[in-house]
Parts: C-alpha cells; sequence; structure tokens
C-alpha cells in the first residue's frame, strides 16, 4: 500500500480494476479470456498482476471449488478521485484552475462538453 493509505495502481492495473468494477467476481480464466487479443497477458502475467494488487490492498478474492474468485475491495469513485487529486498536484502543483485553463487552450471543445464543464461548475460554487 502506497503511503498514508493511498493504493497507487499502474496503468495495466486500472485495465484491470476496470474488468473487475464491471465483472466481479471474476476468476483467473475469465479475466485471461477477456483481455485475449487486447493484450499479450497471459495466465502467469494475470496472476502476478493480481497477487501485486492483493498486496496493494486492491483486491481480494474467495475460494469457490478450485478457482479463486477475484473481486475489488476498493471503489471506483474512491479511486478515480485519488488519481486525479495525484495527478493535479503532479503536474499542475495542485492548481485546478491552471489545469482548466491549460485544456481549454490546447482542445477545441464541442457546446455540449462546454455546457456541461459550466454547470459542473455552477454546481460546485453552490456546494462550496
Amino acid at each position: 500500500m502506497a503511503e498514508n493509505g493511498k493504493i497507487s495502481l499502474s496503468n495495466a492495473e486500472w485495465r484491470l480494476m476496470d474488468f473487475l468494477w464491471s465483472q466481479n467476481p471474476a476468476t483467473i480464466a475469465e479475466i485471461v479470456h477477456h483481455f485475449e487479443g487486447i493484450t499479450n497477458w497471459n495466465r502467469h502475467v494475470v496472476i502476478m498482476m493480481l497477487k501485486r494488487m492483493e498486496a496493494k490492498g486492491a483486491v481480494a478474492w474467495k475460494s469457490a471449488g478450485r478457482a479463486k474468485h477475484y473481486y475489488p475491495i476498493i471503489e471506483r469513485e474512491q479511486s478515480c478521485m485519488q488519481e486525479t487529486k495525484d495527478f493535479l498536484n503532479r503536474v499542475y502543483k495542485g492548481s485546478l484552475g491552471l489545469m482548466l485553463t491549460t485544456m481549454v487552450k490546447q482542445e477545441k471543445f464541442e457546446k455540449e462538453e462546454l455546457e456541461e464543464l459550466h454547470r459542473i461548475l455552477n454546481e460546485g460554487e453552490q456546494d462550496g
């Protein structure tokens, strides 16, 4: 587990967690089958990743016959919030304004995206 109880996931672990959040519990065979043709993960790679994620406190398993059924023990929303905070601190020194300014200057936004951003900012202003 990372410092202060935070769990840091690699890109590959995020992919695996995304699958487990949508399909849990899942066996090693089901995980390997799901990622077949998408990644080069074989059974041994999946087992190694699951062990590493179990040690981090991200997943756990229950025995069901001869198979282990893996499931997430961290929530998607909590993990996304932590990853976003870490990204904001690492790349923009914690400045949400700097991140938004950079994005607005670099990206062409659709009208619907700008309206959604405006709505989110208004909600934040009312809540905070």
